[in-house]
C-alpha cells in the first residue's frame, strides 16, 4: 500500500485527541507567558542591567570626553552640596 492511501484511510482525530492537542497548545502558551512575566517582573535583574549599562556609558564618556566628564562631576557635586545645605538650613531653623 502506498503511504497516501494509508493516510486517506485514517480517521479524523477524536474529541479526546483534539482536547489533548488544545491542552498542549494552552500549556505552551502559558509557559511562554510565564517566561515573559518572569523577565518583566525580575526588578533586581532589570536594575542590575540598568546599572551595568549606565557604568558602561559613563566609562565611555570619561574616555571620549574627559573634560566634559569632569565638568559633569563638578556640577553634580555642586547640586548635591546645595541640596544638603538647603535641607540642613531648614532643619536648623525648625529647631530654633
Amino acid at each position: 500500500m502506498s503511504q497516501q492511501s494509508h493516510q486517506s484511510r485514517q480517521s479524523p482525530p477524536s474529541e479526546r485527541e483534539l482536547g489533548l492537542i488544545e491542552a498542549s497548545e494552552a500549556r505552551a502558551d502559558l509557559y511562554d507567558t510565564l517566561g515573559q512575566l518572569r523577565v518583566q517582573l525580575d526588578y533586581a535583574q532589570r536594575i542590575d542591567d540598568g546599572v551595568a549599562r549606565a557604568k558602561q556609558r559613563i566609562a565611555a564618556e570619561k574616555r571620549e570626553n574627559p573634560l566634559v566628564f569632569g565638568a559633569a562631576v563638578v556640577g553634580v557635586a555642586a547640586v548635591c552640596g546645595v541640596a544638603v545645605w538647603a535641607i540642613a538650613s531648614k532643619v536648623v531653623r525648625a529647631f530654633q
